[in-house]
């Protein structure tokens, strides 16, 4: 019999917190309600002012980016807020509701919204949740999750250590000047749920601007709002695999150089330098697949050309070496040394420069 008690209770219970949770969600508004259309699909009324339309951004996911299509892969919610107190009159006029919600597909056909649409898109997902939550305080909410590909202005020039900003800009469906879109600070906590693995983020910002739309016959500016990640690559995966073998492999042709020229023995030293310069354009060819394939070159294009130059170099210097002693052996032998070992500075000093040129263009 206790046991049945118990039984009774914990059905009891769990009866009353449904009952409650349920009390507490909002209900579905009551679209037949609306007595004034003209009220409920018209601009918000500020007293002349535009409609500020707060936006905040809450991020799921960020990437892959793109390089070859200069595009990039954006999961995250985005809710809108403004006010619309006349709105609210309409539905809580005789309710003692402090909320209700209208499903966001139908919702322009019934309430006046902003209609904010993204202007680098290239494809976009906005059904997988979309809400509109009117509150009895005339507090008009938004919210859908967007799933999507954006354009983005990428610059690859200094990769492996190349910072990007992705951005994504909005702009409302609305008459010229008639809103103005706005970000919910601190900025940090729209990104602070993601985390890569190739990239370190830096920063989040939002900014209001405007943009020109202009055609043969109009032209107009809207209020913009651009959400602007800025991340910097994380180097180390390029530095270990690609260009860190690349270096160590030119130190090597270099030391060629060491083998006594004036010994005639030409074959292990050109034999040394030919096999680095064939690994070096191997391995040039080998790491292009992980490499962004660009229009333009970037500082890791010119750290593997001048690489391949330098190793160039040395097989050419060998063959010459070995010319010039064989052809004028009393005219010249004495100087093969010396001039072997100037040639060797210089080609060493000449990389160093040049890498020094590639990768600080700046100082």
């Amino acid at each position: 019999m206790e046991i049945f008690i118990r039984l009774f209770i914990k059905i009891f219970l769990v009866a009353g917190l449904a009952l409650t949770a349920n009390s507490a969600i909002a209900k579905k508004c009551d679209l037949d309600a609306i007595y004034d259309k003209e009220v409920a699909l018209s601009l918000p009324d500020n007293f002349g002012d535009p409609i500020e339309i707060e936006l905040q951004p809450s991020f799921v996911k960020l990437g892959p980016i793109n390089g070859d299509e200069y595009q990039f892969t954006a999961d995250f919610y985005l809710t809108a807020t403004w006010m619309h107190e006349g709105l609210a009159e309409i539905f809580f006029e005789d309710s003692t509701d402090y909320s209700c919600k209208i499903d966001g597909r139908i919702a322009g056909e019934h309430i006046w919204t902003p209609g904010l649409d993204f202007i680098n898109q290239i494809s976009v997902e906005q059904d997988t949740y979309n809400i509109f939550t009117v509150n009895s305080d005339g507090y008009i909410e938004h919210e859908r999750r967007i799933q999507g590909i954006f354009s983005a202005d990428l610059d690859f020039k200094n990769f492996p250590f190349d910072q990007q900003t992705l951005r994504i800009s909005l702009v409302p469906d609305a008459d010229e000047g008639s809103i103005i879109l706005l970000g919910v600070d601190p900025a940090e906590d729209w990104t602070k749920s993601l985390s890569f693995s190739d990239w370190r983020m830096i920063q989040t910002s939002g900014s209001s601007t405007t943009t020109d739309f202009r055609s043969a016959d109009w032209e107009s500016d809207y209020s913009t709002f651009n959400i602007n990640v800025s991340l910097e690559r994380i180097p180390t995966f390029y530095l270990l695999k690609v260009m860190g073998p690349v270096f160590f492999m030119v130190l090597l042709s270099l030391s060629s150089f060491s083998l006594n020229p004036a010994t005639e023995d030409y074959d292990p030293r050109l034999g040394l330098a030919v096999t680095l310069l064939l690994t070096v354009v191997a391995y040039t060819f080998i790491a292009g697949d992980n490499l962004p394939v660009l229009s333009y070159l970037t500082s890791t294009d010119l750290f593997l050309a001048l690489s391949f130059f330098v190793c160039l170099m040395c097989v050419v210097v060998t063959l010459g070496l070995k010319s010039l002693n064989e052809n004028f052996p009393t005219n010249y032998g004495s100087q093969i040394i010396l001039i072997n070992k100037r040639i060797r500075n210089l080609l060493f000093l000449g990389y160093l420069v040049g890498n020094g040129i590639i990768w600080f263009p700046s100082y």
